[in-house]
C-alpha cells in the first residue's frame, strides 16, 4: 500500500507532464529527432568520435589523423549547435532543467523542515551541483 506522500509524488509526475513547459520541451526534443539535416550531422560526429575514440586507444596513434578528427568533432558540433532547431531545443531543454531545479528545492528544503512556500527559487540559479555547497543541505 501506498502512502499519501508517494501518492503525491505521483500527481507531481502527471503535474509535471501537463506542466506547459515540459510539453515545449518534448516538442523541441522531437523536432531536433525529426531535422534530418541535423540528424545527419549527429551521426557524423557521432561517428567522428568514435572514430578518434579508435585511433587514441591503438598502440601506435597518428597524431596528424588525431588533430584532423579532432578539428572536423570540433566543427561539427560548433555546426550542430548554431543549427537553428538545436538552438531552439537547447533553451527549451534549459527551462525544463530549471523547472526540476526548482522542484527539487523545494523537495530538499522541506524536507530539512523550511516552509515549502516560503522557498526563495532565485537561490536556485546559484546551486553548483554540489550539496555541501547548499545551506539547504549542510
Amino acid at each position: 500500500m501506498e502512502t499519501e506522500v508517494i501518492e503525491l509524488a505521483r500527481g507531481l509526475g502527471e503535474a509535471i507532464q501537463k506542466d506547459e513547459v515540459y510539453i515545449d520541451y518534448k516538442i523541441k526534443q522531437q523536432n531536433v529527432e525529426c531535422d534530418k539535416e541535423l540528424q545527419k550531422m549527429m551521426e557524423e560526429f557521432n561517428l567522428k568520435k568514435s572514430e578518434i575514440n579508435s585511433e587514441i586507444s591503438k598502440d601506435s596513434t597518428d597524431q596528424n589523423k588525431i588533430d584532423e578528427l579532432n578539428e572536423t568533432i570540433n566543427k561539427l558540433y560548433t555546426d550542430i549547435m548554431q543549427n537553428e532547431t538545436m538552438i531552439i531545443y537547447t533553451q527549451a531543454k534549459h527551462k525544463f532543467e530549471k523547472l526540476l531545479r526548482d522542484i527539487t528545492l523545494i523537495i530538499n528544503r522541506s524536507s530539512f523542515g523550511e516552509d515549502p512556500r516560503t522557498i526563495n527559487l532565485d537561490e536556485n540559479d546559484a546551486c553548483t551541483g554540489s550539496c555541501h555547497s547548499c545551506s539547504g543541505c549542510s
